[in-house]
């Protein structure tokens, strides 16, 4: 067995914690076990039933599936005979999912209901064999998932020592996947990454962040999405951890609550929208109850003080950030099943308040950062390693460069082959010397912490030469209470100026304690009261900008940027190109006016 092949890791937990939950699933009403041991003979009897279909080490096969046990079993199937992955959102339409088809060339798709297959079928990309999950078999080339391991488990039967055999041949160098970047700035490319890309990265960056067989992970973020495929997934899997799925986005909340994770990873917009729920709540209170919150907030500091600086809280401190626990934080904490240990936050940068809010309630979120063409981990933060407001230290083996213009430069094991099919866009990120220029403005503090600026193809520069990074600015609007999402414009233009997307509970409930009279949402967000409450919490949040960095106008969207109208990706990063392009109108209405 090779430690750098990720199937050999995993079979090798299997004989090590046979009888430990890998999995749990709320099938019915409860969340239901599936050992290392149930989890690993499933895989192996898929293994065996896609060799017996001729299926050998290159061949690519799709999975186009929510998060659920099977996703991992096809996966982890898939990879144990080299059988290259291709996953596909779930969320992304026919047109799209073609596209990706075509490009891949998939022989199987692993599929998980009736809708999807139906999605997938009215493509007309022809799949040789299909794998459904739920539902029923619609044609000779549609079999079910419990079909296939009782066939492969005959298979194993009449011939043992043969999956063994296949998993031998997979080697550290072979493609594990082509994961298809989410496509926030132009088309998708399909990523190229190995066993060893995978294995270096999660090996490299447990040393930091700290991770244990004695783990439990929630797992919500799609696992079509790099982050949730190495750290939700193949992280535990290979460290022998337990991994519980949530129902949904929606219900991440509550299914904390019973899974009792003790880590969690996230993109920003879960922190945010917690956060917002938290401050509403406290805006709508009394004035006594905000009184509490932020005396709470304040006396809990020192515990992190205590996480980023190792200062020790006074007996006073300690008796004060016990006060605050009951009267504040013990709810929220409960909130999140009571035994999280940490947060891990990636994808998009994270608020600094946001950040330090968490850590003053007792629940510590460290941030990291990675891109699809890095498996994705290249630097995080971890216990006695933090700095809020970084994205963490550089994991070992990785070496970086900052290039004159600032753009940040990347070379180790965990960068990717290159492109799929598309050798002229690897040249153009990965250099002769081998760095991968990422595309992001940022630098390195004294102490090693990198600091991000913004993605260089997201400045703006105004028509007075002006260079303005968008992204501090909307993450600072974003701590309003009232806004949900923002985008700044103003690229060549005299001044900068903002989409809005608010808070529809919070701005109601405001607007009905202000006695506001409304038609619908539509009118609520017309009314001057709400421009004029709009325009005081961006100015509160953006008092400390330079003159040109302050939003001089801005229009309030009557929609939530959702991944169904098309403004987000399925891991929720908004699309700006598509906002830009949809609002176009709305924009140079802003200008004119």
């Amino acid at each position: 067995m090779n430690s750098m092949v990720i199937a050999h890791r995993f079979f090798e937990n299997v004989e090590k914690f046979k009888d430990k939950p890998a999995l749990l699933s709320k099938i019915t009403a409860q969340y239901r076990p599936l050992t290392y041991q149930e989890l690993g003979e499933k895989v192996r009897s898929i293994s065996l039933v896609l060799d017996s279909w001729g299926m050998q080490k290159g061949d690519r096969a799709a999975i186009l599936s929510e998060n659920r046990e099977e996703w991992m079993m096809s996966d982890l199937a898939n990879l144990s005979i080299g059988v290259v992955s291709v996953p596909v959102y779930p969320t992304l339409s026919a047109e799209s999912s073609l596209a990706l088809f075509r490009h891949a060339a998939p022989r199987v798709l692993f599929v998980s209901n009736m809708e999807q297959l139906t999605k997938a079928l009215s493509t007309g990309y022809l799949f040789e064999h299909v794998i459904l999950f739920d539902g029923t078999a619609t044609d000779e080339r549609v079999t079910l998932l419990s079909e296939v391991i009782n066939q492969g488990n005959r298979l194993h039967t009449e011939k043992p020592e043969h999956f063994v055999e296949l998993m031998e041949k997979v080697e550290p160098g072979d493609l594990v996947c082509i994961n298809y970047t989410s496509g926030t700035t132009g088309e998708p490319k399909g990523v190229m990454l190995t066993n060893l890309n995978f294995v270096r990265d999660v090996d490299n960056s447990v040393q930091i962040i700290c991770i244990y067989p004695e783990d439990t992970f929630l797992s919500f973020l799609p696992l079509s999405h790099v982050l949730e495929r190495m750290g939700g997934y193949y992280v535990p899997m290979l460290l022998g951890a337990t991994v519980g799925f949530a129902e949904s986005v929606e219900k991440v909340v509550d299914n904390m609550s019973e899974v009792q994770p003790t880590i969690l990873i996230s993109v920003p917009r879960l922190f945010e929208k917690i956060y917002g729920t938290v401050m509403s709540g406290v805006n709508a209170g009394s004035f006594l109850k905000k009184r509490i919150f932020f005396w709470a907030l304040k006396s809990a500091r020192p515990r992190m003080f205590a996480e980023l600086h190792g200062l020790v809280p006074t007996w006073w401190q300690k008796q004060k950030i016990s006060i605050a626990d009951r009267l504040v934080f013990n709810k929220l904490q409960k909130r999140t099943g009571g035994r999280l240990q940490r947060f891990v936050s990636g994808g998009a940068p994270l608020s600094k308040e946001i950040a330090e809010f968490f850590f003053c309630a007792g629940l510590r979120i460290y941030e990291g950062y990675g891109l699809t063409e890095t498996s994705p981990v290249i630097t995080v933060n971890g216990p006695g390693k933090v700095r809020i407001g970084a994205v963490g230290v550089a994991v070992p083996e990785t070496e970086f460069k900052i290039a004159a213009d600032n753009e940040i430069l990347v070379r180790g094991p965990q960068v990717m082959k290159g492109y799929y099919k598309n050798e002229a866009a690897t040249r153009e990120v990965i250099d002769p010397d081998g760095f991968l220029h990422t595309g992001d403005i940022g630098y390195f503090d004294g102490d090693g912490f990198l600091f991000l600026t913004d993605r260089k193809k997201n400045i703006l520069i105004t028509a007075g030469g002006k260079n303005v990074a968008p992204q501090p600015i909307e993450d600072a609007i974003k701590l309003s209470p009232y806004i949900a999402e923002v985008v700044v414009v103003g690229d060549r233009r005299p001044f900068i100026s903002a989409l809005v997307v608010a808070d529809q509970n919070a701005l109601i409930k405001w607007a009905e304690s202000n006695r506001l009279v409304f038609e619908n949402y539509a009118t609520l967000i017309e009314m001057p009261q709400v421009k004029s409450l709009m325009e005081a919490e961006i100015e509160r949040q953006t008092s400390h900008f330079s003159r040109f960095e302050k939003i001089k106008k801005f229009s309030i969207l009557p929609h939530d940027f959702t991944i169904e109208t098309g403004e987000l990706t399925p891991s929720l990063k908004v699309k700006k190109k598509v906002v830009l392009e949809k609002y176009a109108a709305l924009i140079e209405k802003m200008y004119q006016d």
